[in-house]
Order: structure tokens, then sequence, then C-alpha cells
């Protein structure tokens, strides 16, 4: 089976056996899908203000054949500052979490563009909730190429920021750019060959990932359609991560009006063939901090270590808690201080006035 990433739990042996007819069929079934009906970008909100003054604009911008949705959250008082450009992990929106982090970076006179990948959220893209690492570099490249030209922002100073699959998605990105000042690599899922402890639920819930994506690619095909899955499950339940833990410390952050949805479409298991940041991400010489937990379950503290004895610009700083602890207080404002202050000693801002 193609290999997909920790959030997507590893696809073990009794997959493996699979592999060619799992390929063969989800690809031909791809080729041939039914026209699905087009769905188009929500339109812009209105210009809000931050915490700590400053303001978030709604703003759209072309990614791949279609249009994703950014915030972009200005400081207060600065003139052109830098720019970080943000993007979730697996199947995550810019309204979950990422915000606490880009008002953090504004008070540091840091800019932030956080956007949707393609299907998610407020961005266009059909079917609904398809994950597609692939496709969402194509959005990464979108997202770059839209700060650089906003007169808001010096889009020269510009850094990324990516968080579990997205820190993954923003090595690579960094890597192919060659002009990124510095890159954020939040509980990151640097190496796919290495499978986290809690990714592999037992052969049961294996044959049925694999079945359902099956089942999903016919239906795409015939009906034009797709079959969904929940991202989390607690204990007993199916989904692509099936864990007490992360379904309760996800859930908590997820705000009153998200765009959010706990479902995935079935088959974006079978789109993560042959990926893996790991080689990327060693070549890249842009100064990298990579924010990671030994206790992390999902994202193996190892890889992040074995990056960073292959790369000397990779500095690695330590968190407490398992995976999504890092949405929430304390956690979430220990790693922010810490990324803020990177951004701000390679992005060279000029302090934000005192509203």
């Amino acid at each position: 089976m193609p290999r997909a990433p920790f959030e997507l739990a590893a696809i073990a042996v009794p997959l493996a056996l699979a592999r060619a007819f799992a390929l063969g069929l989800a690809f031909g079934l791809a080729t041939g899908c039914a026209e699905q009906p087009a769905v188009d970008a929500a339109p812009p909100g209105p210009t809000v203000p931050i915490a700590g003054g400053g303001e978030r604009r709604d703003l759209r911008f072309a990614c791949g054949a279609g249009t994703c949705a950014g915030w972009l959250f200005l400081p207060a008082g600065a003139s052109a500052p830098p720019v970080v450009v943000m993007a979730h992990g697996f199947a995550g929106t810019r309204d979950v979490a990422l915000p606490a982090f880009a008002e953090r970076f504004a008070r540091e006179g840091v800019a932030s563009l956080v956007f949707d990948y393609r299907h998610f959220g407020a961005s266009s893209g059909a079917p609904r909730q398809l994950v597609d690492p692939w496709r969402q570099l194509e959005d990464w490249r979108g997202a770059l190429a839209f700060a650089r030209g906003l007169d808001a922002v010096d889009g020269a100073r510009l850094a990324l920021f990516g968080t579990s699959l997205g820190a993954g998605l923003a090595l690579i990105s960094a890597a192919e750019d060659g002009d990124v000042r510095a890159v954020v690599a939040q509980v990151p899922l640097v190496d796919s060959s290495v499978e986290g402890e809690a990714t592999f639920y037992g052969v049961a819930w294996a044959a049925r990932l694999l079945l359902t994506g099956w089942a999903d690619l016919l239906q795409q095909r015939i009906l034009g359609t797709a079959i969904e899955i929940p991202v989390f499950a607690p204990a007993g339940g199916f989904g692509m991560i099936v864990d007490d833990a992360a379904w309760t410390a996800f859930a908590k952050v997820v705000p009153e009006g998200s765009t959010h949805r706990n479902a995935v479409v079935a088959h974006s298991a079978f789109t993560f063939d042959s990926w893996n940041p790991a080689p990327q991400a060693a070549e890249l010489r842009a100064p990298v901090l990579a924010v990671a937990s030994r206790s992390d379950r999902f994202a193996p503290f190892a890889a992040v270590e074995a990056l960073a004895r292959q790369a000397p610009n990779v500095e690695v700083v330590e968190i407490p808690g398992d995976h999504f602890d890092v949405y929430a207080p304390p956690v979430r404002d220990e790693a922010a201080a810490v990324e803020a202050g990177f951004l701000a000693r390679h992005l060279d801002p000029t302090p934000p006035r005192a509203p």
C-alpha cells in the first residue's frame, strides 16, 4: 500500500500484500471518475481587528486550478512587515488553532498569511475533504507567489510555518523555492518511512480502510460523489485516527462556527504513494526550527533528531505533551513564543509601534 503520514496511520504488513492491486485499482478508477459539480471558494469576509492591535484581512488567491482562501494577519503600526506563510496539517483548516500563532507573531512585527488548502474550509475544490499532498504542494506554491505580490508586506522577507503534515509540506516547499528565509516545522511529520507508535489499529481496521477507499473510488466513478470517513474517532470507532486522547485534544481546539469537519474522503490514503519529505528536507539550507516532543506518538521525535543530524541548519526545541497538545494552552503558548522569537531573528522585523 502507499504509505500514508502518521496521522493517516501506517499501512502495515497485511495491506502491503495488496500493494500492486490497490495502486492499480486506485489510480485506474481515479482516471475515469465522473465529473463532480464545481465548488467555488467562499466569498471574502470583512476585515476584523486582532488581539494586540493590527487586523485580519480575508483574501483569495489562485492555487493550482482553483482558489485558496487566506487570512492576512497584519501587525499594528508596521509598514511592509515580513511575512510567514502558514498552513495546517491533515484535514485542518485555517480557523483551528493557527490564528493564535499568527496573532502572537504579529506582536513581534511579523505578518502571517494563513490559508486553507483546496477542498477544505473556505477554499474551492471538489470533492470536499480530499487530502492530496501533491495538490497541497501546488497550494503552497500559490500562497508563496501571492504573499510575495502583496503590497501590505515585504515579500522578500518571507518564512514558512507548517504544522504536522503541513510541516513536511513547508519543508519541501522551502527546498523547492530556494528564497525562503526560514521555516518553522511544528510537530513535524518528517520521514514517512518511520512509523509513529499510535498509527496502526489492527488488521480489521486496515482492511476496512482499504476497502472503503476502493469503494470511494468506485462510487466517484459511477455516481460522482465521494465516501467520507472520520478523521478522528474514539477507541472502538472507525476513522483515520482511532485514539481517545487525539479525539479529545483536537475537539477542544475547534472553535464555534469553524469550517473544520471531522471527515476526509476515503481514498485520501491512496494519494501518499512515494510521499516522503525527508530527502528534500535534508537538502534545505534555510534555517529550520523544529518544535517537537519526545512524547509525540504520531510524529516520531527520532525522525526530527535524524534530520537535525543531517542538516546543521536545523534547530530542535522540545515541547511537552503528545502530538495534538501543541494546539492548546499551555503548550501552544510555549511553542508560539519560541517560534515568534525564531521568526524575529531571521526576518528582522521593525518592532510595531504601540497602539
